[in-house]
């Protein structure tokens, strides 16, 4: 146990994952994290025991499809807790980007040819693309949020310049899953509801790391996956239960005609759903406040080795204040995917490319140079963790 009370190999014990080693007998290092994290034992448990106690649909007479019933609504009303939500505004299904995807297929009516959407150049492609083919679909424009490459903050003062009365949607990142920039839902929010728009934050890489309250912070929607915060893989779709009985989703005839099962198609992942729930309960054990300390320190670290490595460039913000534990870097010299590979070699898992973040690479001019190897901590990671990563880039620098 550290000095702060944090107990680092009681929480490691917690993820079955992270006894691997490499070729070596090195720990693996899972530097890849804001691509997806390991799964804590809880949900491991909860997903093998809904498979291994018997599986049936919801709503029957019978006692195995009432647990069903009874397994979804007490996990909708974690979801809710959790992120800030009401239970009846609580939409599960496979992915974040499904989900998005089909929000945006329902809004569609409510957008018109000379209207606009506002995205963002910080936004991964799942709250971008879906927006684009939107507006294509009906004739709107797309105005964006300028990201600041010096900085890897967004250009909040621009919204004054992109929104105006024919904006019909404001989407934004809650923290970048390229540059961990966390953002402040505050000036969207501000800036739809002066034009009566709808917000939608994509909260996937805020997740693991910050509290989420969509209520507090007045965003019509959030969407999370929680395969990002120690969960299995599947996705989130928390909104105002009055927005979406507004809408008209695209469903079959026996699906639901009210309710937030009318926005799922077919038969869900109860599986999932049940280790989400005991994601949450793990998280909610924890303390997410306690969560985002620990991680401070974990930034603050990398960033200090950074500062002694000339032949590494940081892109994003170059202090820890706002930020989550997800860095991206280059080495001088070297291409991302070599370095990512020389990671690989050291027992060190993490991406190079764009991470499906096209907006940010893009801005940072990096979209057409192979992008950058991102390198992610969470709460399970420690400072040797740290460390080895630092050392692995004076290895990749030759």
């Amino acid at each position: 146990m550290d000095g702060t009370g944090w107990d680092l190999a009681a929480v490691r014990a917690r993820f079955p994952a992270l006894a691997a080693t490499d070729p070596h007998g090195r720990p693996v290092v899972h530097a890849d994290a804001p691509g997806g994290t390991q799964a804590v034992d809880v949900a491991i448990d909860a997903v093998a025991e809904v498979l291994r106690t018997g599986t049936a649909n919801q709503h029957g007479v019978f006692p195995l499809s009432q647990r069903t019933d009874a397994l979804v609504a007490q996990v909708r009303s974690q979801v809710a807790a959790f992120l800030g939500g009401a239970p009846e505004g609580v939409v599960f299904g496979p992915n974040m980007t499904t989900l998005t995807l089909h929000l945006a297929e329902a809004l569609e009516p409510r957008v018109r040819p000379g209207d606009n959407v506002v995205c963002t150049q910080l936004d991964h492609d799942a709250n971008v693309a879906p927006w684009l083919q939107l507006a294509a679909r009906v004739g709107a424009e797309v105005r964006w949020v300028p990201l600041d490459p010096a900085t890897g903050r967004l250009r909040t003062a621009h919204l004054d310049e992109v929104v105006d009365a024919r904006t019909r949607l404001l989407a934004f990142p809650g923290a970048s899953n390229a540059l961990g920039t966390l953002v402040d839902p505050a000036p969207f929010v501000a800036a739809a509801r002066a034009v009566g728009a709808v917000t939608v934050m994509d909260a996937v890489h805020a997740a693991p790391h910050i509290t989420i309250d969509h209520r507090a912070l007045g965003v019509d929607v959030v969407a999370c996956s929680p395969y990002k915060f120690f969960g299995p893989h599947a996705g989130i779709l928390v909104a105002d239960p009055e927005l979406l009985a507004a809408l008209s989703p695209r469903k079959l005839r026996p699906a639901p005609d009210h309710g937030p099962e009318r926005w799922q198609t077919g038969t869900a992942s109860f599986e999932a759903i049940a280790g989400t729930g005991a994601a949450i309960a793990y998280l909610t054990q924890v303390g997410m406040d306690t969560v985002a300390a620990y991680e401070a320190a974990l930034t603050a670290r990398f960033l200090d080795g950074l500062a002694t490595r000339g032949h590494v460039t940081l892109h994003g913000p170059p202090t820890g204040v706002e930020r989550t534990p997800t860095f991206a870097v280059t080495v001088d010299g070297r291409a991302p995917q070599a370095v990512a590979r020389q990671l690989a070699g050291e027992g060190i898992n993490a991406w190079a490319g764009h991470y499906y973040a096209l907006e940010p690479m893009r801005a940072l001019g990096l979209l057409e140079r192979g992008g950058a190897v991102r390198i992610g901590f969470v709460h399970y990671h420690g400072p040797d963790d740290v460390d080895r990563v630092l050392a692995a880039l004076d290895t990749a620098a030759g």
